[in-house]
């Protein structure tokens, strides 16, 4: 009898991208949603996959999904965007909702905190912290604790530097995860499922 084959042994690399996939199999946990985003953005019925559709100005997108407590995870993958357009993750209060401007890019307003493309973190159009530059090909992720007010980013799992503080917590929550996408065919999938890095 021919002795069985060795399954050949995988890389880091390659157990990650078993893990997204397997992840993103899962239902969403949550999802981005037409009601409360600029008519420029188009989304997929899932409400995990978002498209600037026309002109090259700052629109933003937020999700259904409110928290309030807890430390919570999740990643946003560039699928498609021009070296020269800006993108900017990040979440934005609840308190504000209403009061956001959703033709504006995101960190640029009191209700708003983001990590932008350009490696700067913004909150109320001020710099709160610096990471790396990110782009497309790139999975940003952030972490968000509701008990402390910290905002933690992650570019391809590695954390980053900058930490962003909502100052008087308690006075924000419930908190939404938000996008602002700014070139035309810009394409972002967000992972609802993904893990924690730091865990």
């Amino acid at each position: 009898m021919s002795a069985a084959k060795k399954k050949p042994s995988k890389n880091k690399n390659q157990e990650e991208e078993d893990d997204e996939i397997d992840t993103q199999k899962l239902p969403p946990k949550w999802r981005f949603t037409s009601k409360a985003s600029a008519p420029e953005i188009s989304i997929t019925e899932d409400g995990q996959t978002l498209t600037k559709k026309e002109n090259d100005l700052h629109r933003v997108s937020l999700a259904d999904k409110r928290f309030d407590s807890g430390l919570h995870y999740w990643d946003v993958s560039i699928l498609k965007m021009v070296p020269s357009e800006e993108l900017s993750i990040g979440v934005a209060s609840e308190s504000g909702y209403g009061k956001l401007n959703l033709e504006a890019t995101l960190g640029m307003d009191k209700n708003s905190w983001a990590y932008c493309s350009n490696g700067t973190m913004y909150h109320y159009s001020k710099i709160a912290g610096e990471g790396e530059r990110f782009g497309e090909g790139d999975k940003i992720g952030v972490l968000l604790d509701c008990k402390t007010g910290t905002i933690r980013f992650f570019k391809k799992g590695i954390i980053q530097k900058g930490v962003i503080t909502i100052r008087d917590i308690h006075k924000r929550l419930p908190i939404v995860p938000a996008v602002s996408l700014h070139g035309k065919n810009t394409v972002v999938r967000v992972n609802t499922n993904a893990e924690n890095p730091s865990a």
